[in-house]
């Protein structure tokens, strides 16, 4: 879907933020004779990326970070209809229109749950427009919902999906916490960091823009792989609510026909690392049980997928690294499957990883798959 984006450098990085006191009406600049009108979000011409929540499917809800939608249309402007959910408040969603890398952020407003109006674009030459909606954030601030566009023009069917599909399992580092922070190799700033997080810059999407694929986004800060233990919920793990729509234990189930990867990430651990007291809380046998369990769940529900466990690369206890490593090579051996791997990132940062080093964990992972994944039978019609 974000193939024509590209990654951009950090030197020129900006975004247009219309705050909740900065909305503005745009100037009315519509050519005669087009009169404007509002396309539903049940439409079939947009064209939608990650577990999105169709319960109603008049407003469907994006929960994980990197959800997103894409659609074309005919006009001279763009307004997107935008419910916030009020769960943590402040979530982000950028706004890319044509070819314009520079995208529109918006700080969407609460105001009890209802819907609001925001004004994207005025003046534009009537031709077909590009335009991709994504959520910058995970949980941590909630969900919103999507109810549509208004335009003055026609829409039109969106590109169509590529074949080639990636799914990531992760925490506050695949969610891309801070990634938008200036300074390399520091603690992230203490204060509240959701303008500064942006999943666009995970490593995941950007493998996922390397490869021109889909991706399937399940990440979120604070959580750990064992239930019970990080920092996200009250504890709730990854093990807990990877089944699931949102990161919550009870949320409703994630229907997993709908998506069917060709490659699988689980870069999972940090969490455990920080708040799990071996030896007193679980052993690492228990730890590396529960890892390999995961792998089986998954495994039950992609037959033909390629997984990589991976540690991303922010500071942690390089004993845990083999935790991770052991857990897989006794899950191939135990199950007889040749298409689990593990990879562990170098450690590069005390903070969480800004765009460069993203960056790097996302080519490092793209030479992982195209070396040694390719070399043993990888390639991207495994899942079909």
């Amino acid at each position: 879907m974000l193939e024509l984006l590209g990654i951009i450098p950090e030197a020129i990085i900006y975004h247009q933020v219309l705050a909740s006191t900065e909305i503005s009406v745009l100037a009315n600049s519509h050519h005669v004779g087009l009169k404007e009108q509002k396309i539903t979000a049940d439409n079939a011409y947009f064209n939608y990326s990650g577990r999105i929540d169709w319960q109603n499917s008049s407003i469907p809800a994006f929960s994980y970070p990197g959800t997103a939608v894409e659609f074309k249309f005919t006009g001279t402007s763009l307004k997107i209809e935008l419910s916030e959910d009020n769960w943590g408040g402040e979530n982000y969603v950028d706004v890319y229109l044509d070819d314009n890398p520079n995208p529109t952020t918006i700080k969407l407003r609460q105001e009890d749950g209802q819907p609001i109006v925001y004004d994207i674009a005025a003046g534009l030459e009537n031709k077909v427009h590009n335009a991709v909606l994504i959520k910058r954030n995970d949980y941590i601030t909630g969900e919103f919902r999507f109810g549509g566009i208004l335009i003055d023009g026609e829409l039109l069917p969106a590109e169509p999906d590529s074949e080639r599909k990636i799914e990531v399992y992760g925490d506050s580092i695949t969610a891309a916490m801070a990634v938008e922070y200036e300074v390399t190799g520091v603690r992230d700033p203490q204060r509240n960091n959701n303008d500064l997080s942006n999943a666009y810059y995970s490593y995941a999407s950007i493998l996922a823009r390397d490869y021109d694929a889909e991706l399937s986004l399940v990440a979120q800060s604070g959580a750990s792989l064992i239930d019970g233990f990080g920092y996200w919920n009250n504890g709730t793990g990854v093990e807990a609510f990877y089944d699931k729509l949102k990161p919550l234990d009870n949320a409703p189930s994630w229907d997993f026909s709908n998506y069917n990867p060709d490659l699988v990430i689980i870069a999972l651990g940090q969490n455990d690392s920080s708040t799990i007291n071996l030896d007193q809380d679980l052993s690492s046998e228990v730890w590396k049980d529960r890892y390999k369990q995961f792998i089986v769940n998954l495994r039950a529900k992609y037959p033909d997928s390629y997984f990589v466990g991976m540690f991303p690369n922010m500071y942690h206890d390089r004993q845990w690294d083999t935790y991770l490593t052991e857990a897989i090579a006794e899950y191939r051996q135990e199950y007889n499957d040749n298409r689990v791997f593990s990879l562990i990132q170098e450690q590069v940062t005390p903070g969480h990883p800004r765009i460069s080093e993203q960056q790097v964990m996302a080519d490092t992972l793209k030479e992982f798959v195209d070396g040694t994944l390719t070399e043993n039978g990888f390639n991207w019609d495994v899942a079909d």
